[in-house]
C-alpha cells in the first residue's frame, strides 16, 4: 500500500465518528430546529455501532400517526421517522426517537417472523438506555446549559416508565416468557409483555454497551423458535457478542 493511502486511511480512523444526516421538519413540534436536532444527533451518539455500519439520511417529521419508523423511503431517498410527541416534551421525544432509531439500527425489513416481538422489546429497552445515558453525560458533558438542567427529568421519565411495568427478574422470566409466548409470536407490539422484558435487558446493556451493534445482525426467519432466532442470531454476530447473546436469551428459556 502507498504511503499515502495508508496516511489517509489512518487519518479517517482517527477522525470522530459522523452522526447520520438529519433532514426535520421543526414546524409540527414546535420547536426550533436547533434544539431538536440536538436531542436528536445526541441520541445518536449514545449507541455505538460497528466501524463498518452506516446510518442511513433520516428524515424526523411529526405526524398523528407516530411514532413509527416507514418502510417506504422519502423521494430524496431517506428513511422517515414519525413521531407524535407533546410540544417541548424533550423527554418523550428523545424516547420515541430512540425506539425507531433502534429499528432502523436492526435493518428494519417488512419480512413477518413469529419473534418480531424481541425486535420490539429491544427497541423498548433502546428508549429507557437513551434516557439514562444522556442523563448521565449531560452531567458531565452537556450539549448546553438548558439541557444539563433538564437532565434530572430524563431520570424522572425513564423511572416512571420502568416501575409502570411487570417486575420481573432472571429467575422468573423464562415462566413469564412461556405464558406469553403464543401472544408474542402473534402481535410483536405487546408494549406491557415487551416493556417488562426491555428492564430485564436494560442492565446487560448498560453494563457493556458495545452489545447494540449485535441489532446489525438480527435475524428474521419464518417459523423459527425462540431458540433458532438466538442461535441464527449467534452465527450471525462476532463472537465477542456471543456470550451477550447467550445471557439474553436465558431471559427467555
Amino acid at each position: 500500500m502507498k504511503p499515502a493511502v495508508t496516511l489517509v486511511l489512518l487519518i479517517l480512523t482517527l477522525l470522530p465518528e459522523l452522526p447520520a444526516q438529519i433532514r426535520l421538519d421543526p414546524a409540527g413540534f414546535k420547536m426550533g430546529e436547533k434544539d431538536l436536532r440536538t436531542l436528536f444527533e445526541e441520541t445518536l451518539r449514545t449507541f455505538p455501532k460497528s466501524k463498518t455500519q452506516k446510518d442511513p439520511p433520516i428524515f424526523v417529521s411529526r405526524h398523528p400517526d407516530g411514532p413509527i419508523v416507514l418502510y417506504e423511503r422519502t423521494p430524496r431517498g431517506e428513511i422517515a421517522i414519525q413521531l407524535d410527541s407533546g410540544d417541548h416534551y424533550y423527554s418523550q421525544i428523545i424516547y420515541q426517537f430512540a425506539h425507531e432509531l433502534a429499528h432502523i439500527r436492526a435493518d428494519f425489513q417488512p419480512i413477518p417472523h413469529e419473534n418480531k416481538w424481541l425486535e420490539e422489546t429491544l427497541c423498548e429497552t433502546a428508549s429507557l438506555f437513551a434516557l439514562r445515558q444522556l442523563a448521565r453525560q449531560w452531567e458531565k458533558k452537556p450539549p448546553n446549559k438548558h439541557l444539563k438542567n433538564y437532565r434530572k427529568h430524563l431520570t424522572t421519565y425513564a423511572d416512571r416508565v420502568i416501575k409502570s411495568r411487570n417486575p420481573l427478574t432472571p429467575k422468573t422470566a423464562p415462566a413469564f416468557y412461556q405464558k406469553h409466548r403464543e401472544t408474542l409470536r402473534k402481535s410483536a407490539t405487546e408494549r406491557a409483555l415487551n416493556g417488562a422484558f426491555a428492564n430485564l435487558i436494560l442492565p446487560l446493556l448498560e453494563k457493556n454497551p458495545q452489545h447494540w451493534q449485535t441489532l446489525a445482525h438480527f435475524p428474521r426467519q419464518k417459523d423459527a423458535t425462540l431458540a433458532q432466532h438466538f442461535t441464527a442470531w449467534r452465527q450471525a454476530s462476532p463472537k465477542k457478542h456471543h456470550p451477550f447473546l447467550k445471557e439474553m436469551e436465558s431471559l427467555f428459556l
